[in-house]
């Protein structure tokens, strides 16, 4: 028995060692969660009749994992970081879901199937790989940019004949099938949808994609967001005021590792509320506007300069450069103690002028609240290197070598190299020519 005991612990360690290892699940880097906020607006005919915007937000630890990633690429260490959770390669995709008039209803109602789940053969394909959503399907359309809270994308737009009665061999839904004959017309040319008389309904997910060595993709799937709808049966947008609008919660003012023209790059740590990212929702789905906007000032100087940098609304780190504040050519020293400040910019299409929040408190090295200055900023465009007091453009302030008074706009070697190629053509004139003489006198 005991000789009997010792075969079988051998025969369980040789399976052991020659059994195939099995890989663990990759770790999902956040919590993979519902956009909070969507909103649609009709581009009434821009692009086609049917073109719409359609804007959602993001959940804070998704901007924040992708900003992590975007340092990491930076610092050259994107493959250690990635292996950190498990995997070598991450997406997320949006998925945008549409009924008409009915979400339940069997032809027009939400479109969603199976193959948006995602499979071996990819999104929104069967075990063919053949594509089996509709034109207006939106299944695997990646983030414009992970780091920022609001994405925005152009939907339900103009589609062909093809399109509309479907193509024969495929197995692409034609799009007449998901919708009433009552609900639309087409007149060879262009699909168009009555919105006072019906509405458009649309919800959206996220699909986070991670690809795991020897496994391949894994998909993982948010819950569905809340409905947003525009038409017939839509509720009303109501206009962002002034009360809306909350200060910009800034803190840990840092000197970062990068330049722009020799002059330091700041960042700060920008917090964005929920109520901030429905308001920035809103705005950009209706193509308004709303970002942040930066200034700072050497600690004791009066004079508030504008800043250019990372203007949108997004929680994490918005870097600035400081070159505006260099004077006379010279360059700021990275121990220069600078003080900042910012506030919310929105533009709303029926109003002539921006509307304002309050200013942020004012952060500095070392602390993250000095007080709050209310004191006029002198408004400079982003584009100047520098300005004078008065808030115009300085004459010697050259965006190029940041010294030379420009003569007639242009940078003294941007001239020089003018001259330069002039007498270089005068020289090969004078020299063509002078053969030519020469040529003409021997014969």
């Amino acid at each position: 028995m005991k000789k009997l005991g010792l075969v079988l612990l051998a025969f369980l360690m040789i399976c052991c060692t020659f059994a195939v290892p099995v890989s663990a699940k990759a770790t999902m880097p956040f919590n993979l969660k519902a956009p909070a906020n969507v909103s649609v607006t009709w581009l009434e005919g821009n692009d086609s009749p049917t073109t719409m915007s359609f804007s959602l937000s993001l959940d804070n630890e998704i901007t924040s994992f992708f900003s992590k990633q975007d340092e990491a690429l930076y610092n050259e260490t994107i493959d250690e970081f990635r292996a950190s959770y498990g995997f070598s390669d991450i997406a997320v995709n949006v998925q945008i879901d549409w009924a008409l008039d009915d979400v339940n209803d069997s032809v027009s109602g939400w479109h969603y199937n199976k193959y948006w789940d995602g499979s071996i053969y990819g999104i929104g394909c069967d075990e063919n790989y053949e594509r089996c959503v509709g034109p207006w399907d939106i299944v695997d359309w990646g983030l414009n940019n992970a780091t920022e809270t609001v994405q925005t994308y152009w939907i339900t737009r103009g589609i062909t004949e093809d399109d509309l009665n479907g193509i024969p061999d495929t197995k692409i839904p034609a799009l007449k099938s998901q919708m009433k004959p009552d609900q639309y017309t087409f007149d060879g040319d262009f699909l168009r949808i009555d919105f006072s008389k019906h509405t458009m309904y649309f919800r959206a997910r996220l699909v986070t994609m991670l690809y795991v060595d020897e496994e391949g993709w894994e998909y993982y799937h948010s819950d569905w967001s809340p409905i947003c709808s525009y038409g017939k049966d839509a509720a009303k947008k109501t206009k962002v005021t002034k009360d809306d609008l909350s200060a910009p919660d800034i803190t840990n003012l840092q000197m970062t590792n990068k330049e722009f023209n020799g002059n330091p790059v700041v960042a700060y740590t920008l917090t964005v509320p929920d109520k901030l990212q429905e308001i920035a929702t809103n705005l950009l789905s209706a193509r308004d506007d709303i970002y942040v906007e930066t200034y700072a000032r050497v600690k004791g100087d009066t004079e508030w300069i504008a800043l250019d940098g990372d203007r949108d609304v997004k929680p994490g780190n918005l870097e600035w450069k400081l070159i505006y504040l260099a004077k006379d050519g010279e360059t700021i020293s990275k121990d220069t103690p600078i003080e900042l400040r910012c506030r919310y910019v929105v533009y709303q299409s029926e109003d002539d002028e921006p509307l304002y929040s309050d200013w942020s408190k004012v952060i500095s090295f070392g602390t993250d609240e000095i007080k709050i200055d209310n004191t006029p900023a002198t408004d400079i465009s982003v584009d100047a290197a520098e300005s004078d007091n008065n808030g115009t453009a300085k004459k010697d302030s050259c965006p190029i070598c940041h010294f030379c008074p420009q003569p007639l706009g242009l940078c003294i070697f941007i001239w020089l190299l003018i001259i330069v190629i002039i007498a270089a053509v005068v020289i090969v004139i004078v020299i063509m020519k002078k053969k030519k003489d020469k040529k003409e006198n021997n014969k």
